[in-house]
């Protein structure tokens, strides 16, 4: 199991522009993957030292790689994988519970006999799936999903008067340890701070998790306009504390 598995699929990926189908079998947790072998030895992978190599392998496939997590306890570790700064994945595969061993096989051989129909749709290849899944569903995630409702929460986390002050002192300090500006021209460069550089902030992350940056074509397959987004945010907020809400 492994990285280098990993590696290697990243490479043959780079050379033949190809975009592969990443499967996971072995067992999970919350905490990552692991496979035992015969001699009683297990290897365990933490889901954080798998979300790097992913998001190297799906870079070269300009974010098309979908990953099958035929383990066990199949999205357990989804929340680890919603990191930056590249996505890992389009899209993300697998059960939404614990499921018996012979129902996941069932499930993985019903998915990859019509993956290979021709013009297959996700969507319509996991539903099948799922119905020879047993009592436990097989589910898709796109990670655009996954990600737009991470970042959110961080906008909103990030609008309360409290954590902006975090960020602010943050930035103070940085400022002072980094640059040669003086407490006063660094104290007026921060009251000129505006809700735009948070908007700024955030296309950015998606900007760059989705490779916009990289292959402006991807803004039609993921494109969010998060200017147009922390703007209402900002709105919202100011009306509430208006009304006393």
């Amino acid at each position: 199991m492994g990285l280098s598995a990993i590696e290697h699929a990243t490479n043959l990926a780079r050379n033949s522009r190809m975009s592969p189908v990443l499967h996971f079998e072995a067992h999970g947790n919350e905490n990552g993957l692991g496979r035992e072998y015969g001699d009683g030895h297990v290897e365990f992978l933490e889901w954080n030292e798998i979300t790097k190599s992913l998001q190297k392998l799906n870079l070269v496939t300009r974010c098309n790689l979908v990953i099958v997590v035929a383990a066990c306890i199949g999205f357990a570790g989804i929340k680890a994988l919603v990191q930056g700064p590249r996505a890992p994945a389009v899209a993300l595969v697998g059960p939404d519970a614990s499921i018996m061993s012979d129902n996941l096989l069932s499930a993985t051989k019903e998915f990859y006999s019509r993956w290979m129909a021709p013009d297959p749709r996700l969507r319509d290849i996991v539903l099948n799936a799922s119905h020879v899944a047993g009592e436990t569903s097989f589910e898709w995630e796109p990670f655009a999903v996954l990600a737009f409702d991470s970042l959110a929460k961080l906008l909103i986390v990030s609008m309360r008067p409290d954590q902006q002050r975090i960020q602010i002192n943050r930035l103070r300090q940085r400022m002072l340890e980094e640059t040669k500006l003086s407490s006063t021209e660094i104290e007026c460069r921060l009251t000129k701070l505006t809700p735009s550089l948070q908007a700024t902030f955030f296309q950015h992350l998606w900007d760059t998790m989705f490779m916009i940056d990289l292959y402006p074509e991807n803004r039609e397959r993921f494109g969010v306009n998060w200017i147009e987004i922390v703007n209402m945010a900002l709105q919202n907020r100011h009306e509430m504390v208006e009304n006393g809400t």
